[in-house]
């Protein structure tokens, strides 16, 4: 007999169990004062920086962004994060760089991420208008014309409109505003090197 289905049923409750998934950042990530450390290891630069990028537009690899967002999408949005790059010797210089296209990286991410919401939240206020606009057209046309036809219409309009009006508040604009927490919490993360790891 397969069994599969039922261990399935047991594992996604298991896991799913949010004193599983707190155990475990509080064990992997969180310090004594309630911040997070993220280790990075690595054993030469070229791991880091991305080679195909220089001069004012030099870059880490893409690898190194979706490492720390892995890392910190676990993590309350209100928990200061230490990434700590562990493995090479960085001179100042270096350092400061990192740090810089760390910050800037998710600074451009922000500023995206921001442009997203207001885009979606001037559509949301649009229909919104529409919609309450066809609800007044279609209460006037209820008491005032027999014109099936428009009411009709104007059924469809107010019921579409505020429909997508109240997804966008609901969904779209709700999960930007998550997104943009994330992202900003990625931005305030500091930065520490170390040669060798800590004992």
């Amino acid at each position: 007999m397969n069994d599969f289905p039922k261990k399935m049923r047991e594992k996604i409750k298991q896991y799913s169990k949010k004193e599983y998934l707190d155990g475990y950042i509080k064990t992997e990530f969180l310090t004594d004062d309630g911040d997070a450390d993220i280790f990075l290891r690595i054993h030469n630069k070229d791991e880091l920086f991305d080679s195909r990028t220089l001069y004012h537009q030099t870059d880490l690899l893409t690898d190194i962004y979706q490492f720390i967002e892995n890392k910190t999408s676990m993590l309350d949005s209100d928990i200061q994060i230490q990434l700590h790059i562990i493995g090479v010797d960085f001179n100042s210089k270096e350092k400061e760089l990192i740090r810089h296209l760390i910050k800037e990286h998710y600074a451009i991410e922000l500023y995206k991420a921001q442009k997203k919401y207001i885009k979606y939240q001037t559509k949301m206020i649009f229909l919104a208008c529409i919609g309450i606009a066809s609800l007044i057209g279609y209460a006037f046309l209820a008491f005032y014309s027999s014109t099936l036809f428009f009411l009709e219409v104007f059924s469809f309009l107010f019921s579409f409109a505020l429909w997508e009006s109240f997804d966008s508040i609901i969904y779209t604009l709700s999960d930007i505003k998550n997104e943009r927490s994330q992202i900003t919490q990625n931005l305030l993360l500091t930065v520490d090197f170390s040669e060798k790891e800590q004992e």
